[in-house]
């Protein structure tokens, strides 16, 4: 099924860090689910995971169960990579491949819902999410991260917050989480740019990595329905052109 969190460890999720929040995650708190959340997570058992193979574990039954096939698949190979990215650049691998575990969660709900539970649950919800509601899958995968699993670090929030679209001001967690996203994409095969990226990678670290996917991102190539407002800061802060128009803005 693609690969997982690297090696047998039984290292805490987000790392030493976020014990308080894997104590929490380990049904101290309980929470209840409406929907239009789909019924495996609202008939869910409370989650008593600790350790990163826990977690692992319980998001690949949440996927199966939700029939996210293609999430299911994608997931997996995001935490190897983001694993492997951490180590490589001296990023918590801890925290990395907890973002990375928990970054599409969100995809569980169905696109037609996520404006309206969004807006139920106070998310600020801007124009291109109106139009293309599958950019609310973020925010959506950060609620049920702290929600069910207990992780409450702002810094594994923001990375999954921003795993799609990068902001202005990345950290490296946040430029590890969006760059394993990309190489390890859910389109099926090797991405186009994946060698590329990875040269980029190799010869100017995660920021070099970063700045060579966001002007792909902004070329027709993308075929990008709309930019997202954090991706066009991001563009703004890497000295990226944006694009005058895209299909979803024509």
């Amino acid at each position: 099924m693609g690969q997982g969190p690297r090696g047998p460890r039984r290292e805490r999720a987000g790392g030493q860090t976020r014990r308080a929040g894997a104590q929490e995650a380990a049904g101290r708190v309980s929470v209840s689910w409406e929907d239009p959340w789909p019924e495996p997570l609202r008939e869910a058992a409370p989650y008593r995971g600790r350790t990163l193979t826990d977690l692992a574990a319980d998001v690949d039954a949440l996927l199966a169960a939700c029939g996210r096939t293609v999430i299911r698949e994608h997931v997996p190979r995001v935490a190897g990579e983001a694993a492997a990215l951490a180590r490589r650049f001296g990023v918590d691998p801890g925290a990395a491949q907890t973002a990375a575990l928990l970054h599409n969660l969100g995809g569980i709900v169905p696109r037609e819902a996520m404006v309206p539970l969004s807006e139920r649950l106070g998310l600020p919800v801007c124009p291109e999410e109106r139009r293309v509601p599958l950019l609310l899958h973020a925010g959506l995968s950060v609620v049920i991260a702290r929600r069910r699993y207990g992780v409450h670090d702002p810094a594994v929030l923001q990375a999954i917050r921003v795993h799609t679209t990068l902001h202005a001001q990345p950290t490296p967690l946040d430029l590890t989480v969006f760059l394993a996203d990309k190489l390890e994409w859910d389109q099926g095969g090797v991405p186009p740019y994946g060698a590329e990226l990875r040269r980029a990678l190799d010869g100017g670290g995660l920021r070099a990595g970063a700045r060579w996917m966001l002007a792909w991102m902004a070329s027709p190539g993308a075929r990008l329905l709309i930019p997202h407002p954090d991706l066009r800061a991001a563009w703004a802060a890497f000295d990226i052109q944006s694009p005058t128009s895209t299909p979803g803005e024509a």
